[in-house]
């Protein structure tokens, strides 16, 4: 189901005034402080430009620092999040997931020196996999993302083990051990290990083990043959267009990825994780040293060297981002119900603001006509490095933009030489005209790079 582009803001801005006196403890915007001002303005910088609909905690210690709503739990209905809606959370999954695998080891049941083959023996070279390689990304095994038909298959999958089975027949991108590569399917594995050894299925131990202990009233796992109180609906937007997001089958992610929850469970979550509530404290502390990239199920980060632990997570529909600064006891947490949103900026422009550093509102954008005169500058081949390349071409009127072995991306124009690829969060700009045509192909945002065109 599709929705004409000039719904779009008047939904959201409707939705705004309806959460307009669910946050902050009642404090009107002429009472907000100067960081809640801040906050509340980058956010709706945001808004503007159709990049934010979801909620947004920021906590110091047990003090709230921000607490606010934004937008449609539904559009069609015209249901507004509220503090207790329920979104599905991607990949956040994998901190519950490591827990689980933590709190067995802590029972007895497995050893993190454990090898994959003592579970799963017909795998390939599993003799060479243990269980910390599989928590830190560091297996070698592919993700299974690195397929291209992924997202066909997760409309059709019944179970992990399927995603197994593919993967098998070409399952390592290097030698165990040797690099560290993100792999969902290696959390996938966890999952199944943990069914193998608890002797209960992965959501009946997640609930058992982690959720009731926490009183995590508003979190749990995701299938599809379940209703989910108060869970918002999923939507995929792009600057021209919305629509209700693909379906998947939740065994496709399986435990790299099929839980739910709110702001506020997630930092019930963190704060027990963090306070040592479920593991002794050397445990713990391991859980964040084990590594300099990726700890045992939480991403290690800096920001201007100040050390945190966090986060990200996406899902047709979905996206958000849990992050945790030791120094001052921060937590910054937004989720929302539009798998296009920027969560890679958004959490650093979050932390550099609770850090007292001062981040720029992203500026207004306005989707233009593509015409003819642009489609000449832009379309052509742009060289990466050898054996990568960049192809542009025209489809039906629109700009799209192909890497070597990655998926197709339409390219949003906002200037004659700009453009948007908003799942990505790049901003494209084509420079450095010849006979009217870019020579050059311009990173900007996530990552800066130049790509120069491949001369025929």
């Amino acid at each position: 189901m599709k929705f004409p582009i000039f719904v779009f803001i008047p939904l959201i801005f409707l939705g705004l005034i309806a959460c307009q006196g669910e946050s902050n403890s009642g404090q009107s915007q002429m009472e907000l402080t100067s960081f809640q001002r801040k906050a509340d303005n980058y956010i709706k910088a945001h808004i503007s430009n159709g990049k934010f609909n979801g909620n947004l905690l920021i906590m110091k210690g047990d003090s709230v620092l921000y607490s606010r709503c934004y937008g449609w739990a539904n559009r069609q209905f015209k249901i507004s999040n509220t503090d207790s809606t329920r979104f599905l959370i991607g990949s956040i999954t994998k901190t519950f997931t490591a827990l689980a695998i933590l709190l067995l080891e802590k029972e007895g049941l497995l050893q993190l020196t454990d090898s994959l083959s003592t579970y799963f023996p017909h795998f390939p070279r599993s003799e060479e996999v243990n269980i910390q390689q599989l928590l830190t990304h560091r297996s070698g095994i592919k993700d299974y993302h690195e397929f291209p038909d992924w997202r066909e298959k997760g409309r059709l999958i019944q179970s992990p083990f399927e995603t197994l089975n593919d993967v098998s027949c070409d399952p390592f991108l290097f030698n165990p051990g040797e690099h560290f590569s993100y792999s969902n399917t290696g959390y996938i594995l966890l999952g199944l290990i943990i069914e193998q050894v608890s002797g209960l299925s992965f959501e009946d131990y997640i609930q058992q083990a982690i959720l009731n202990p926490l009183n995590l009233k508003n979190t749990g796992i995701i299938t599809n043959d379940k209703w989910v109180a108060n869970l918002a609906s999923g939507y995929s937007t792009n600057p021209r267009e919305i629509h209700i997001a693909d379906y998947i089958h939740y065994n496709q992610p399986f435990s790299s990825g099929n839980m739910y929850s709110s702001t506020k469970d997630l930092f019930y979550f963190c704060k027990a994780v963090m306070e040592a509530s479920l593991l002794d404290s050397v445990k713990t502390r391991e859980i964040f040293e084990v590594s300099e990239t990726y700890g045992y199920g939480w991403g290690i980060r800096n920001y201007t060297n100040t050390l945190a632990y966090g986060h990200h997570g996406a899902m047709n529909g979905f996206s958000g981002s849990m992050t945790y600064i030791p120094e001052g006891k921060y937590f910054i947490c937004f989720l929302t119900n539009d798998d296009h949103t920027p969560k890679y900026s958004l959490a650093n422009d979050l932390a550099s603001l609770v850090l007292g550093e001062e981040i720029q509102n992203p500026p207004s954008t306005s989707l233009i006509e593509l015409t003819d005169k642009m489609k000449v500058v832009a379309i052509g081949d742009y060289l990466i490095k050898f054996g990568d390349t960049l192809h542009i071409n025209e489809k039906a009127g629109r700009l799209y933009m192909k890497e070597t072995g990655q998926e197709e991306h339409e390219l949003f124009p906002y200037s004659e030489r700009n453009y948007s690829m908003s799942l990505l969060e790049f901003q494209l700009y084509f420079s450095n005209l010849k006979e009217g045509k870019a020579q050059s192909l311009q990173f900007i945002g996530k990552a800066e790079m130049t790509a120069e065109r491949v001369q025929l």
